[in-house]
């Protein structure tokens, strides 16, 4: 747990966990919205279904995050936990993403294609390169 009074993890916590809150709703209520960019049409349901799966992930890590903002004592505590967690989330997701991308049969991997798998990719690096950065430099935020 921080004294450190500047520490701006409770409104990194806020800010993220709302995000993750409504990106997984579009996720989970409008897969189509974030899989336009990336599969043609007509979308197969296996990525229809995966794309809800993922949101659910997102929705639940986002309530997660808003439950660890609350100004308490275990609250406080668990940041630590919950970050690891959206971090570790994240970067198994970077990993089968990259891995299917560099050494997977990218024709039709679930109708998404190689452009497709890279545009997943680079909306994903930032908040992963993010969450490992304050992990391993600002330890004193938690």
């Amino acid at each position: 747990m921080s004294s450190n009074l500047a520490s701006p993890s409770r409104s990194l916590f806020l800010t993220e966990g709302v995000m993750k809150l409504a990106m997984g709703l579009v996720f989970v209520i409008s897969p189509h919205t974030p899989l336009s960019g990336a599969v043609a049409l007509p979308m197969p349901p296996a990525a229809l279904l995966l794309t809800r799966l993922l949101g659910t992930q997102t929705f639940t890590l986002g309530v997660s995050m808003l439950l660890a903002s609350a100004k308490t004592p275990a609250a406080t505590s668990s940041r630590r936990v919950v970050y690891w967690t959206v971090f570790a989330r994240d970067a198994t997701l970077v990993t089968v993403l990259a891995m299917q991308y560099w050494f997977g049969d990218n024709d039709n991997v679930l109708g998404f294609s190689p452009k497709g798998l890279r545009s997943w990719l680079a909306e994903l690096m930032p908040f992963c390169l993010g969450h490992l950065w304050v992990l391993t430099t600002k330890p004193h935020w938690f």
